[in-house]
């Protein structure tokens, strides 16, 4: 909630409205409850049927569906109108498959809102710039059950293409040539993913967007991981806490072992060439997780002078040589973990969750 917090301040002064993503988390109902105590009423999901990871009903009240922020496969298009209060397109296929959906469900569902995406450089999902225009043309007046509220753009995500005012000017004119075409005011130039954070932080006074339009951020990382992870620094904007999660793991194997290369290796488990990474004699501890449950890659150990040696399956194994703890078998080790392992962790039903009652530490942790 400290993360929480911060973000109606910093909405103020930025000028943007935040769309909290959880993807991530996959609407872990702790997490979606703090959102709403917030009156952050709606949160972003990339996957349908992530809404029935944790529950078998959707939510009841249509301003508290989730916003899918991925494109819906076309066929799924009667759950995503039936789900969520809006979805991203980038093809009239998108469009047409969701207006039968709508049709289907009768007049009294309100009207499905949907975001044009549009590409800007990053070369993943949306419709190039170059070829808006031609799309906006196609798509007015043919959808009468659906509702275009906006234009989305992703950076960052797959190439790491951070956000400029060249770019974010050619979104305003974008915004503009489809509300012509359209003959309607845009509501919404929605922004992803948290590269734009930092950004904002910067730039917020000179937005090119029309004052009309709410500058929708979809961001994660400053609120559930409490740092800037495109940078690898702490985020702008204010003191975040980032100790929200803690990956932990029992110790099942210590011993001292001889380790030296082998004279012939093939291939390791995940398809690699791998050398210890140390040699000689070497006390090493193995941890029952590992590339199965979660990723280890970016995860911090919290053990002193101990470091992860490996991983592979179940198991994590970590150098504790130099360790000045003397770690038993049934002991708990503790990571700080990273976004993908966060996200892994708890999409993976094998991982049990607890959490905490707000103001209990970690090491005050009770089973929910």
């Amino acid at each position: 909630m400290h993360n929480l917090r911060q973000i109606p301040h910093l909405e103020k002064q930025w000028g943007f409205g935040l769309l909290p993503v959880l993807k991530m988390a996959a609407g872990y109902p702790p997490i979606v409850d703090a959102l709403r105590q917030m009156d952050y009423r709606r949160y972003g999901v990339t996957e349908v049927d992530e809404i029935f990871l944790w529950s078998s009903e959707p939510p009841c009240r249509t301003d508290e569906r989730p916003v899918l922020i991925s494109l819906p496969p076309p066929q799924r298009a009667d759950d995503v109108v039936r789900l969520f209060s809006r979805s991203p397109v980038s093809s009239l296929d998108n469009l047409s498959a969701l207006e039968a959906a709508a049709r289907r469900m009768g007049s009294d569902t309100p009207l499905h809102e949907y975001l044009i995406m549009l590409d800007i450089g990053e070369w993943r999902e949306g419709i190039p710039l170059q070829d808006a225009v031609t799309f906006f043309q196609a798509a007015a007046g043919r959808f009468p059950h659906l509702r275009a509220v906006g234009i989305g753009v992703t950076l960052g995500c797959l190439h790491g293409v951070c956000p400029n005012h060249d770019s974010m000017r050619a979104l305003a004119d974008a915004v503009l040539a489809a509300e012509e075409v359209y003959g309607h005011p845009l509501t919404v130039v929605s922004l992803g993913g948290s590269v734009f954070w930092d950004w904002l932080a910067e730039n917020h006074a000179n937005l090119p967007f029309p004052s009309h339009c709410t500058v929708e951020l979809r961001a994660a990382d400053p609120i559930l991981l409490g740092y800037d992870s495109y940078h690898d620094k702490a985020a702008a904007g204010g003191t975040f806490h980032r100790d929200l999660f803690r990956l932990e793991a029992t110790v099942v194997e210590v011993q001292e072992k001889n380790i030296r290369p082998a004279r012939l290796s093939v291939l390791n488990g995940m398809g690699q060439r791998s050398t210890p990474r140390y040699s000689g004699r070497r006390r090493r501890a193995l941890l029952d997780c590992g590339c199965l449950h979660t990723d280890l890659e970016h995860c911090r150990l919290l053990l002193p002078e101990a470091c992860v040696a490996d991983y592979s399956a179940t198991y994590c194994v970590i150098d504790v040589t130099d360790c000045p703890v003397l770690l038993r078998p049934g002991d708990t080790v503790s990571f700080v973990p990273g976004y993908w392992a966060v996200a892994r962790s708890i999409r993976t039903p094998l991982v049990q969750k607890y959490c905490l009652p707000l103001g209990q530490t970690h090491s005050q942790k009770e089973y929910a």
